[in-house]
């Protein structure tokens, strides 16, 4: 009797030969969670990163992660003035309420921590400035309402702290032979993400799978082949531009784009610029005769601030306009007075290389940071203008897998009804994107390339 093969499939689709025809209506289950990463990995870069460095297994369709600010809690340390206070004479006690960007109290405030108030002489445009010490606080909910005491200032006469400055604790200050301060701590916030069920067929009559075709010796092979990228796409295409959700008894996983445009501050116009803001990542538009290697500078000081909790280097997802525009860019810059002067103090410096993962990788160092830069083919129509910048230790790839099952990707063979004169197998993966800290992350929309 004739045999065929069905197997488990290599990378480039081909099958190892051993099940024979007698096993037709057999179902078997192939685990090729390994190898579908390294199947075109030019086609689904993030993808492949997130398989390669990102995995992390849930047990739960929906999982839940903790984020954590405290490195972003203390590297900034900063807050705003709710209403206008006047540090008067040295020594003197005045009310003050805090908050935070956001509209939230200071919930960390403690006493004994001393502050520093910043502003601007409207006469003058002189910076002017005090020294407070926090001697006690309430919190409301909405803001601190704490007593500050005024320990120095930069000038005799009383000073007005206004509404929405900026203030920033410069550490504690107790009197000797004081018991421990108070315990302040910053909570952790609670989050969650879904895994998604993606299903690819594969299926072809037994009367075509006998056929000799011209061109391609076993055209089984070639429509394996075309499934399984189909798959792997239809992934990095969720992951790019999905949205959390849950509807109908379907989930539906997030995606680093989708996240950010969800949890973003207000989109910002060309050369506009804008500090750390919690829970909210960096999204800006910018037209293509504006963008310059200065004003990418000019981002990159905010999107690798410490004060945002990210690392210094990201990964930069870019649609091939975008790169094409990146490599243009110099003309009267800091970047063209000093490529190629040999005593420049700053200088950028690119490597291009082959990326580990198998497609190309342009490394820009920075003073703020580094980004590798990979093309994200998927970047086209209304995304051909994009610049994702993902910081890559805050981003998980969540394949369910539990009780002793594995859901991420794997091969389901012979799951044509036993009446059928066919073949037909399933691709099945249920994964999600984990995406936390969005302030860590940054999208730039450039337009007109």
């Amino acid at each position: 009797m004739a045999t065929y093969s069905a197997g488990n499939l290599s990378a480039n689709g081909t099958r190892t030969p051993g099940v024979s025809a007698t096993d037709f209506h057999s179902r078997r289950l192939f685990d090729f969670s390994d190898r579908i990463a390294e199947l075109a990995p030019e086609e689904s870069p993030f993808f492949v990163y997130l398989s390669k460095v990102g995995k992390v297994p849930t047990s739960d369709s929906q999982f839940r992660f903790l984020e954590d600010r405290t490195k972003i809690s203390i590297s900034d340390r900063a807050f705003l003035a709710q209403a206008a206070f006047t540090a008067a004479a040295v020594g003197s006690s005045a009310t003050a309420k805090f908050d935070t960007s956001d509209g939230a109290s200071v919930d960390w405030l403690i006493p004994g921590m001393v502050i520093s108030c910043g502003t601007v002489d409207t006469g003058t445009a002189q910076p002017e400035w005090c020294v407070v010490r926090v001697e006690s606080v309430v919190d409301s909910g909405a803001y601190s309402t704490a007593t500050v005491r005024t320990i120095a200032k930069a000038s005799a006469a009383a000073l007005t702290v206004p509404n929405n400055a900026k203030c920033t604790v410069i550490g504690t200050a107790f009197e000797e032979g004081t018991g421990a301060p108070d315990v302040w701590s910053q909570k952790l916030d609670n989050d969650y993400g879904y895994t998604q069920i993606f299903k690819t067929a594969c299926e072809m009559s037994n009367t075509a799978r006998a056929t000799v075709y011209r061109g391609y010796a076993d055209e089984w092979q070639r429509i394996w082949n075309l499934k399984l990228r189909e798959h792997k796409v239809d992934i990095e295409r969720a992951m790019l531009f999905g949205m959390k959700a849950s509807t109908n008894s379907i989930n539906y996983t997030d995606g680093i784009v989708g996240h950010i445009i969800a949890n973003s501050q207000a989109e910002l116009a060309d050369d506009a610029q804008v500090s750390y803001n919690e829970d909210k990542a960096y999204l800006k538009t910018v037209t293509a005769a504006n963008w310059t290697y200065d004003s990418l500078l000019s981002d990159f000081e905010v999107i690798f601030d410490p004060a945002r909790g990210g690392t210094s280097s990201k990964l930069a997802l870019a649609s091939l306009p975008v790169v094409s525009q990146f490599n243009k860019l110099g003309a009267n810059s800091f970047i063209d007075s000093s490529l190629g002067v040999s005593d420049s103090p700053h200088r950028y410096n690119f490597e291009r290389s082959d990326g580990a993962f198998g497609h190309k990788v342009m490394k820009v160092e920075t003073i703020h940071g580094d980004i590798s830069m990979v093309k994200e083919p998927l970047f086209r129509g209304q995304s051909a203008g994009f610049l994702c910048m993902v910081d890559l230790d805050h981003v998980s790839y969540r394949p369910l897998v539990g009780n002793g099952m594995n859901r991420d990707t794997s091969i389901q063979t012979n799951v044509q009804s036993a009446d059928e004169d066919l073949r037909k197998d399933m691709i099945l993966t249920e994964a999600g994107l984990e995406v936390s800290l969005p302030e860590t992350h940054a999208l730039i929309h450039l337009q007109g390339v």
